[in-house]
């Protein structure tokens, strides 16, 4: 009886220490704007159903006018690099990213199908 009570106690202990340690904490929230060269509508709906899955994307927005795809990320989870890649994966090429401040590059005038993969 005395040996279930020690382990009923050491058990509740170890639970207690690590209840006190508290949720692991988050990167640094970030936000990156890239052009990106899209086609159509169904180019904008393929990127926001699959980059906003990516891990650590907290926020999405993609314009097809602008010919941009903003994201608002977890840094400890992910990078520019990686969502960047992400993108091109699915088969739209950026071609930088929009500082704050900069005018976006719209990509007009430009031929292309409409059967993407994937």
């Amino acid at each position: 009886m005395k040996k279930t009570i020690a382990i009923v106690i050491a058990a509740l202990m170890v639970f207690s220490v690590s209840m006190s340690a508290g949720p692991k904490k988050k990167g640094e929230i970030r936000n990156v704007k890239f052009n990106v060269h899209l086609h159509c509508e169904n180019c904008v709906k393929k990127v926001q159903e699959n980059i906003a899955f990516e891990k650590g994307v907290k926020g999405l927005e993609v314009s097809l006018e602008d010919q941009t795809v903003a994201i608002k990320y977890d840094a400890a989870k992910t990078s520019e690099q990686t969502l960047k890649a992400a993108i091109e994966e699915l088969g739209y090429p950026v071609s930088g990213k929009v500082e704050p401040g900069q005018h976006e590059q719209h990509g007009h005038g430009h031929q292309h199908d409409h059967q993407h993969g994937r």
